[in-house]
């Protein structure tokens, strides 16, 4: 099995560049790769949260294996909006056709759903993001409807938060060492 790429294996592949060039690309990759990899955590404790909330709700208003259909919408979740799609089609039915369902209990199962939503695309997604990547919160809602307009749709909005914070860290090493300030 092959190492995993790093800075140190990634300069030996680089040799037709110049020494200082050659350790600015070594940089990007290292931040890039930390980047990607504090996403990830970032996305595995979002998806948590989720799934302890809808987990919670659901078993509160009596949706029959609330709690299960919670925490396994919350692990589909790691997949952005995988989990959506899944767990409103089994839990809204659930909701309606399952063991004690009524249409009130759907109400209720969809508000819990839209509340989740809420405080996942306010609260939780940005604040989590924000301080694995390092950006700010404001910046990660605007880059998810960025990238999700640039590449049209779902792939945007998986590759938004490394894409952007990639860019940040590409725009600070620019400013560093190739923008001279004006004033």
């Amino acid at each position: 099995m092959a190492p995993p790429i790093s800075g140190q294996s990634a300069e030996k592949l680089l040799p037709f560049l110049k020494p200082e060039t050659r350790r600015d690309v070594v940089y990007l990759i290292d931040e890039f790769l930390a980047i990607i990899v504090a996403y990830f955590r970032g996305q595995a404790v979002i998806a948590s949260a989720q799934g302890a909330l809808f987990g919670l709700g659901f078993w509160l208003v009596g949706l029959p294996y609330g709690l299960l259909i919670g925490l396994a919408l919350g692990c589909l979740n790691l997949v952005p909006y995988l989990g959506n799609v899944v767990g409103l089609a089994v839990a809204l039915p659930m909701a309606l056709f399952g063991e004690g369902g009524s249409a009130v209990r759907l109400a209720l199962v969809f508000s819990i759903f839209c509340l989740v939503q809420f405080l996942d695309g306010y609260f939780i997604t940005p604040r989590v993001q924000g301080q694995k990547t390092g950006l700010n919160p404001v910046a990660i809602i605007f880059s998810l409807l960025f990238w999700g307009v640039v590449f049209k749709g779902i792939l945007g909005v998986l590759l938004a938060i490394p894409l952007s914070a990639f860019v940040v860290v590409f725009w600070r090493l620019l400013k560093a060492k190739y923008i001279r300030e004006l004033l």
